[in-house]
């Protein structure tokens, strides 16, 4: 912004940045429960991650969308029934974005994520914005009982996690140790305990080397569960931050001055999306 406009006079950055900071902590609320969440004592963690994850996501996705309409428009914003126009679904938002992004040659410095994984997790966030089948889908199946193969958390195991663990767990170093583990607290703690735990699937453990397994199991499953779901922000964030600045400094639209600022916390490297447990970064 270099023609003396002082940011502060505009009411959409105003609107934008309020926009910005809410998807940004959305998505660190979501991914910070991801690495929280469990079978035994936090379970309703996952219904935190589940709802950052897929509003904080699908928010991401029309700023950008927005963007992109005000450049074609000359600057203009879209009304409301214009960004209605864009919908709710996750998946068709994240096409339309990686389409915006292909058109207008942004020279991304990270790409979608294309793996299994990746598209796991935006089919289980795109369920979970549905509301029957999603976010209500326990009240639904009240009613009807045949919607429980759509509880959240049971989807979310039996194909993200259970995708994480064919490639990072099931046949590796990891399993092994996880295994015998278990097999030495099995050893102490069986004659002096009680198990009855229901797992992710809606699964009964009634013994404690198995609820040990699923302990280790959870384990790599928070850290790469988050690790995943954050490469996706990662690369709507670069596409924000990128199609942000073309929008202001090249079609002088205003109100995207700086708004690539909120989500510098998620382009960031593979070590940090791994290890760091609390989002957004400070």
């Amino acid at each position: 912004m270099d023609r003396n406009i002082n940011p502060w006079d505009i009411p959409e950055w105003h609107a934008l940045g309020r926009e910005a900071a809410l998807v940004r902590h959305l998505i660190g609320s979501g991914a910070t429960a991801l690495g929280r969440a469990n079978y035994a004592d936090q379970m309703g963690e996952y219904y935190t991650a589940f709802f950052g994850l897929s509003v904080g996501l699908e928010r991401l996705a029309k700023l950008i969308l927005v963007a992109d309409y005000a450049i074609n428009n000359n600057g203009r914003m879209p009304e409301e029934k214009e960004v209605r126009k864009f919908g709710h679904k996750l998946l068709d938002l994240a096409n339309a974005v990686d389409a915006v992004s292909k058109t207008r040659d942004l020279g991304l410095r990270y790409t979608r994520p294309d793996t299994q994984i990746s598209r796991k997790i935006l089919e289980c966030l795109d369920a979970f914005a549905d509301a029957r089948r999603g976010r209500y889908a326990n009240f639904a199946s009240l009613d009807e009982p045949n919607l429980s193969s759509e509880e959240p958390i049971g989807k979310w195991w039996d194909e993200v996690a259970e995708a994480i663990l064919h490639q990072h767990y099931y046949g590796k170093s990891s399993q092994r140790r996880v295994e015998a583990n278990a097999e030495v607290i099995d050893y102490f703690m069986s004659p002096i305990s009680m198990v009855r735990q229901t797992d992710e699937s809606g699964r009964m453990m009634q013994d404690v080397k198995s609820a040990s397994i699923r302990t280790g199991q959870n384990k790599i499953v928070q850290r790469l569960g988050r690790y995943y779901a954050l490469t996706i922000a990662r690369w709507l964030s670069d596409v924000l931050s990128r199609i942000a600045r073309t929008a202001c400094h090249q079609h002088n639209v205003d109100g995207f001055f700086g708004i690539e600022e909120y989500f510098y916390t998620y382009t960031v490297d593979d070590s940090f999306l791994k290890n760091r447990k609390v989002w957004p970064l400070r």
